[in-house]
């Protein structure tokens, strides 16, 4: 699993099956799979402009910072606390959904602990106990027994509890928290504070040099940006040209189990356009987003890259009708290729009854408004619906301001729950 971030952690303290090396030489094997993968970027057939070759090289630096990251934070004994994922709409890989709010926890094995906290207001939470990549358990705060104010505690053990009951399995299980959001001005996260219940488990210290460490780490990085960056290229390519791949659980990649996942290529020329159509799901949530040739999910703060359903405008006939291309056409639910030639295109299904294949067609970018049926062609015919639509419809600076919150604002409830939780991060060990 070396296209994980969390293998440079890993391979902190494990020995490599071929043996350590000394610092130069994994200084060098870092710098050959910088070189090899810097060679796939140049060489890869979906690096069709300058656009595209420019993105894949700065994908590169994005997955170097992540690593680093990785690397740098690397704790044996981590810190107990309920913290953000380190994907961002920066250090963005693997087609992060713009939606989504996604938080962590690093347990021991062995242990029990008790989540707590308020559900908050996201349209979704969604709690994951993982062991490696592989999910352990999948719960919705909403199915949990909470009180009438939305407070909530769950029990995170290998043994099975009365109430609110989590399984964790390995040596070092994991949390992650998703909260989906349909309107970031309105909708706010957890707040969420864990901690260990019952004795501490004691581990056998393990106890490697410093320089032995980092020589793994730095082998381990290379690995990490060179097989990230090839395992996506090949995933991505697994899908047919301007259509979408049947839905499948993706819960071995550590995908949610109620996610269904439509996963799509876009391939589109300047003058061409791609136009979707879709019965949309019922259920809790969904979305459609747009990557580029690399898997990173086009910045939804600069550029109209996704689209939920409290933003996407519905014809009279019950259809959801989205052009997809590289500049304004004018209609209700556009999606901004931004420049790219290629790239990915999802349609998450999140606790929906349906996962539906959209229908896709390309047309001449003139040809748009003809091709198209119903009131999808004029935003104007849906006014109704246009007060729900994403404000950067019409404005780049509004689209920015949906960013803001996610990433830079963040949320004055997670601060407080984080306030809360590192008062006693150390005393929850």
């Amino acid at each position: 699993m070396a296209w994980l971030p969390h293998s440079i952690a890993e391979a902190s303290t494990d020995a490599p099956a071929g043996g350590d090396v000394g610092l130069p030489a994994a200084w060098s094997h870092l710098m050959r799979k910088l070189n090899a993968a810097a060679q796939i970027v140049e060489s890869e057939a979906a690096s069709r402009n300058r656009v595209d070759l420019a993105a894949g090289m700065r994908h590169l630096l994005v997955l170097l910072a992540t690593g680093i990251d990785e690397a740098l934070r690397f704790d044996p004994d981590p810190i107990l606390r309920v913290q953000r994922a380190s994907t961002n709409d920066i250090l963005t890989w693997g087609m992060e959904c713009p939606d989504c709010l996604y938080m962590r926890a690093t347990m021991r094995g062995g242990e029990s602990y008790r989540l707590s906290g308020n559900r908050g207001t996201a349209r979704y939470v969604g709690l994951q106990t993982m062991n490696g990549i592989a999910s352990t358990a999948n719960a919705l705060v909403d199915e949990l027994v909470t009180d009438g104010d939305g407070n909530f505690e769950v029990v995170l053990s290998a043994d099975e509890h009365d109430g609110n009951w989590m399984p964790i399995d390995g040596a070092h299980p994991t949390l992650t928290v998703r909260h989906f959001f349909y309107d970031w001005d309105t909708e706010t996260p957890s707040s969420l504070r864990i901690e260990r219940i019952g004795d501490p488990v004691q581990h056998e210290a393990v106890d490697v040099d410093s320089d032995v460490v980092v020589s793994r780490q730095l082998v381990a990085l290379g690995d990490f940006v060179h097989d990230n960056l090839d395992f996506f290229l090949q995933f991505g390519a697994a899908a047919p040209p301007n259509g979408f791949l049947p839905p499948i659980d993706r819960t071995a990649m550590g995908a949610a189990a109620e996610n269904k996942p439509v996963i799509g290529r876009w391939e589109l020329d300047p003058e061409q356009a791609l136009i979707l159509e879709v019965e949309p799901p019922q259920g809790v949530y969904w979305s459609y987003s747009l990557g580029n040739p690399w898997w990173e999910t086009i910045h939804y703060g600069r550029h109209q890259s996704s689209l939920n359903a409290d933003q996407a405008a519905v014809d009279s006939d019950g259809l959801v009708r989205v052009v997809v291309c590289g500049r304004d056409p004018g209609v209700a639910n556009w999606l901004d290729t931004a420049g790219f030639s290629n790239g990915a295109m999802i349609l998450r299904c999140v606790r929906t009854s349906t996962a539906p294949i959209p229908s896709s067609r390309v047309v001449a970018f003139d040809e748009i408004a003809s091709a198209l049926r119903g009131e999808s062609c004029n935003p104007l015919a849906n006014a109704a619906n246009a007060a729900s639509v994403w404000p950067k419809l019409n404005s780049s600076s509004a689209s920015r301001s949906h960013a803001k919150p996610k990433f830079g604002d963040f949320s004055v409830a997670v601060r407080a729950a984080f306030s809360a939780a590192s008062s006693c991060e150390r005393d929850c060990r």
